[in-house]
């Protein structure tokens, strides 16, 4: 249903962007992502994101209503890093609450993660301040987010025991609306190609779900216990500085 959902949005923001091409003009916007708030806090809470500075990309395409306002399509992608680091200690603090485990056994962690994706595909209205060598541009875009998470699986596995722990997340996606909002000048370099410098701040929200487990094996069976399992919401927040070109059709 979710991916039934992403195509229908993304056929109509497509068939609304392509309907008609002679006024159009699209930009490739490269840069920095910088997190704030939650996702970037480093803390035992579970609302962290332990996200660090990464790259933000994006594609849009603008059809000029008049000399001011115009309506932007714009597909997004911000890939940030985990701090591993105080991510791994959250997770140990997290399952002493379960196993104790000494000091000298935690040789026996391991700690796999992968970079938070998120994908925005976001629509909304740009109004332009017209100069004599540049052009201002304002914007506020809504849409889609889909977030890739990190899927942070801790695993304790001490070879003097017949058990194992694992925390790990139950979900790979998590679908939720995003939010843009941002300016970016727009300088000539030719009559169809302009430079383009920007700065957005951009808004989602992540559900992560996540289970801790202790597999035992005892001859040649396996028993595995549920330790806890649970939720939690984290606010996804960036704020992108990219360069870019932009290219008119006319």
């Amino acid at each position: 249903m979710k991916k039934n959902l992403v195509l229908l949005f993304f056929l109509g923001l497509s068939s609304g962007l392509f309907g008609q091409s002679d006024n159009w003009f699209f930009s490739l916007n490269l840069g920095g992502s910088w997190p704030v708030g939650a996702f970037a806090k480093n803390t035992s809470s579970l609302n962290s994101g332990f996200a660090q500075q990464g790259f933000s990309l994006s594609i849009d395409a603008n059809y000029p209503l008049d000399d001011r306002f115009s309506l932007k399509g714009m597909v997004l992608l911000n890939n940030n890093p985990v701090n591993r680091y105080w991510q791994l200690n959250q997770l140990v603090n997290r399952m002493t609450q379960f196993i104790p485990v000494s000091a000298q056994d935690q040789q026996y962690v391991s700690l796999n993660v992968n970079p938070w994706v998120t994908n925005g595909l976001l629509v909304g209205p740009n109004y332009t301040f017209t100069f004599d060598k540049f052009l201002l541009d304002f914007q506020v875009l809504a849409g889609l987010d889909v977030a890739y998470l990190p899927q942070q699986k801790l695993l304790y596995q001490n070879p003097a025991n017949n058990w194992l722990y694992i925390h790990q997340n139950l979900n790979t996606v998590s679908f939720s609306y995003g939010l843009l909002g941002g300016t970016a000048i727009r300088f000539p370099v030719s009559d169809k190609i302009y430079l383009r410098l920007g700065i957005d701040f951009y808004y989602s929200r992540a559900l992560l779900k996540f289970q801790d487990i202790q597999v035992t094996k005892e001859g040649a069976t396996t028993v595995i216990d549920q330790l806890n399992r649970g939720k939690y919401a984290l606010p996804i927040e960036n704020i992108s500085g990219t360069i870019g070109l932009v290219y008119y059709l006319n």
